[in-house]
């Protein structure tokens, strides 16, 4: 059987921006069904999956995922008519009861019919026949449940909201899958963290990561009152003390939610793009501590309740690196998975294992385009500058010489990229679409922040470890989490110089563990870093400029090279720099 699953409300964000003309883009993306993307899966096998945004250089789009459809077709060489099913990662037609108050929205954005007249304009055949809703948080627990491997495991989703919920635990046992809670949206964890977000002058359900760095750069005690009062965990579910309609005008920003953060904290909302006073850090550490708290609260109370020992989480809520890390050091979790995209984009992948009833495949990260020599031939000679400025290469393959040259690039404290294999699925990048560096290079935190990502300098960035090197440097346990740079790490005191590049303030680490079985070039290369510099470590950042997402091709590498001050461009193979 052959499933595609999609995500994203392609009508949802236009709507709203079209309903409200003159919106300041850090309330641009208050809407829901963003992070569109395709997967396709063909007898239980995940045959390919990717983000629309990879496509069209749209960052978090929502948009129909028409490029990501095409690129998921094309890889597995069918067409639309030899998919039997379509799997999408929304059912609102079933809670359509609820938006009684809101017909014509109800129908232009949240029904399913807009996906399927999507399919039905671009080119496909009775779409509606084989369209299948599937709950979003059970397209979000299937995601985690079914990649992880376990047979019996508790399943936690949390997110902003999905159709009518924002939280929901289920118990899979030798894949049934059982509901045991179900919370509604009043008091969603992931609202607050964008709130809180916007709040402290950060895009709305984008920007929430920038939170989570910032928080390392406060104080937590400052306003930990507060936050312990305004929310918990209470025997499974999440206490937030909102006023009531703080939660109202959502799309106008949450007015009432910001004004009332801002009388119980005595701090005016931060400007966008302004300076960031103690203050805000404070507000961000005493935010994140409380929030780590009670979602490892959340999440033990379910343990104990069910006696399970493996758990499955997902939802963009666990796309936070410290609440994972304080989760994993549960005593009652012996194994733990999230998905790497945890976030939205991974509900297609979701709701395509639901519908198909399962996976019977090995789970890999990198589901995206791959290229050949002669792609990247063919860019490097439509990237021909007549009078200079030619790119300038040499071919080895992925050969010991190759692998050394990088390396010897790296232990000589270069920023390169790093183009191999097919890309990854998620927001992370893990190995294949990379800008890497010395850990331990000079000033290295300040030239990628200033001159390859011009990003805020606030923000750490994660180091990549040979699995065989992570217990050296850093403490806590290795479980799935970090080899998807999900997790933070403590980092073993004596061993911050040797990698102060790659620690946070606050001495952790958002780590990605590197095996051979995940991906055998980026370890080959780190092996050779290792005979280097002593230790199989890099900075790993995602290749992309600031406010652009993860370079998909290598039409888009060279541009980047061109555009960023990267010392070389390794890409499949071939060792690229820029002639004068």
């Amino acid at each position: 059987m052959i499933v595609l699953g999609l995500s994203g409300l392609p009508h949802s964000q236009p709507h709203h921006l079209r309903s409200r003309p003159g919106i300041a883009e850090v309330d641009s993306r208050i809407c829901q069904g963003m992070d569109s993307a395709a997967c396709l899966v063909v007898d239980g096998n995940i045959v390919a999956a990717a983000a629309e945004e990879r496509f069209t250089g749209d960052k978090a789009t929502g948009a129909f995922p028409e490029k990501a459809i095409a690129y998921c077709l094309d890889h597995a060489g069918i067409t639309g008519d030899d998919v039997d099913l379509i799997a999408h990662g929304f059912n609102y037609d079933r809670f359509r009861r609820f938006f009684h108050r809101t017909p014509e929205y109800f129908d232009e954005v949240l029904s399913g019919r807009t996906v399927v007249e999507e399919l039905a304009r671009t080119g496909w055949r009775n779409p509606g026949d084989r369209f299948r809703p599937v709950d979003h948080h059970v397209a979000h627990a299937a995601s985690a449940y079914h990649l992880s491997g376990y047979e019996d495991a508790l399943s936690v989703v949390s997110d902003g909201m999905g159709e009518t919920v924002a939280l929901t635990v289920h118990r899979f046992t030798r894949g049934r899958m059982e509901e045991l809670y179900s919370q509604g949206i009043d008091s969603s964890l992931g609202i607050l963290y964008s709130i809180l977000t916007r709040y402290l002058g950060y895009t709305f359900n984008s920007d929430e990561y920038k939170v989570m760095g910032l928080s390392a750069y406060g104080d937590p005690h400052r306003y930990a009152e507060f936050f312990a009062r305004f929310m918990g965990a209470d025997e499974g579910r999440a206490a937030i003390g909102w006023p009531q309609g703080a939660l109202g005008r959502a799309g106008e920003g949450y007015p009432d939610a910001l004004a009332f953060l801002e009388e119980s904290l005595g701090v005016a909302p931060r400007e966008p793009g302004a300076e960031v006073p103690d203050e805000y850090a404070d507000i961000a550490a005493a935010f994140q501590a409380r929030f780590s708290e009670v979602l490892t609260d959340l999440v033990r109370h379910w343990l104990r309740h069910t006696g399970q020992d493996s758990l499955c989480l997902s939802g963009g809520t666990f796309l936070n690196c410290l609440a994972n890390q304080s989760i994993s050091e549960l005593p009652e979790v012996s194994r733990m998975f999230v998905p790497p995209a945890a976030g939205d984009d991974g509900t297609a992948m979701g709701a395509a294992l639901h519908v198909a009833g399962g996976f019977s495949g090995t789970f890999s990260a990198y589901t995206g385009p791959g290229y050949g020599a002669d792609d990247v031939r063919s860019a490097l000679k439509a990237f021909e500058r007549p009078g200079g400025g030619s790119p300038v290469w040499e071919y080895h393959g992925f050969t010991d010489e190759y692998m050394d040259l990088a390396a010897r690039d790296l232990a000589e404290d270069r920023v390169v990229a790093w183009f191999a294999g097919r890309m990854e699925f998620g927001p992370r990048a893990l190995g294949n679409r990379s800008i890497l560096a010395l850990p331990n290079g000079d000033d290295i935190k300040g030239r990628l922040n200033a001159i390859v990502k011009m990003r805020e300098g606030f923000r750490p960035f994660a180091p990549a470890i040979l699995d065989s090197d992570y217990e050296e440097v850093f403490e806590g346990r290795a479980l799935s989490p970090s080899r998807y740079m999900l997790s933070t790490a403590r980092t073993r005191p004596e061993r911050i110089p040797r990698i102060r590049g790659a620690v946070h303030v606050d001495g952790t680490a958002r780590v990605q563990i590197v095996t051979k079985e995940d991906n055998e070039v980026f370890w080959r290369l780190l092996h050779k870093v290792k005979e280097h510099t002593g230790l199989g470590c890099v900075i790993n950042t995602s290749f992309n400029v600031k406010n652009q997402p993860i370079i998909a091709s290598p039409d888009l590498a060279l541009e980047a090279l061109e555009r960023m001050s990267l010392g070389r461009l390794y890409i499949e193979g071939f060792r690229v720099g820029l002639g004068g």
